[in-house]
């Protein structure tokens, strides 16, 4: 079983103008590629800078974490728990199941594509950790073991990389509109639910979630732009 020719490769994404100007398009979406991630890193940098200031982005932090701390419940943490593992064990699972699946229906470019993907935005992650080092918040011993730094939150990034990879992956494939969006759907359902169980754990601050979605943004913009141009070219 070999993987679809890329000239008969549905693609859903691509527009009138890029099927009529090829060479034309991919500059275009290099620039308009290039100019959203630059805009997605300052704003990840001014967060980070705003951190230690403790000024407004802090006593939000402080705010939103007192408040879910003041109205969770038992029932809610075991229930978050499990979300949580969801971006975690859970993700790293899917993530090999969609490679293996590539690998069996030797469609080795989006089955390389997803490896180095996750595995850039897992060595950006824990490189961006290192240089801001900002601590955890006081209620996160109960369901943090290991020491790691709060901002940006792994989970928060590596669940957007992972799971919005492999549902771009997947409108590739789908011809269907409605099959599009529901799987768009279900992503961005998950990716929040990953998200705020992170909140509701009391393991990360609010802007620990956001820095990690736009740092988890710019990656997994930089490597879809980087995909769809190699596709071009072998095409």
């Amino acid at each position: 079983m070999t993987s679809a020719d890329p000239d008969t490769t549905p693609r859903p994404w691509r527009s009138r103008f890029a099927r009529l100007h090829p060479k034309l398009y991919i500059g275009v979406y290099g620039m308009a590629g290039m100019l959203a991630t630059i805009g997605l890193v300052w704003l990840f940098l001014a967060i980070a800078d705003e951190i230690p200031e403790h000024g407004t982005l802090a006593r939000v932090d402080v705010s939103v974490a007192r408040w879910l701390e003041a109205h969770g419940t038992e029932w809610g943490e075991s229930v978050y728990f499990w979300v949580s593992y969801l971006g975690g064990p859970g993700r790293s699972a899917s993530i090999a199941a969609a490679v293996l699946w590539f690998a069996w229906r030797r469609d080795w470019r989006r089955a390389i594509a997803l490896v180095l993907t996750v595995a850039g935005g897992e060595l950006l992650g824990n490189m961006l950790k290192l240089v801001f080092q900002r601590g955890r918040p006081e209620t996160a011993t109960e369901f943090i073991t290991d020491q790691s730094w709060s901002y940006p939150s792994a989970h928060a990034m590596s669940s957007l990389i992972g799971y919005g990879f492999i549902a771009i992956l997947l409108c590739e494939r789908l011809t269907s509109p409605r099959a599009r969006a529901a799987v768009v759907t279900a992503a961005v359902l998950l990716i929040g639910a990953i998200s705020f169980s992170r909140l509701y754990l009391g393991v990360h601050y609010l802007s620990d979630v956001v820095g990690g979605w736009i740092a988890g943004a710019a990656w997994l913009l930089i490597c879809v732009s980087g995909y769809r141009m190699a596709g071009r070219r072998g095409g």
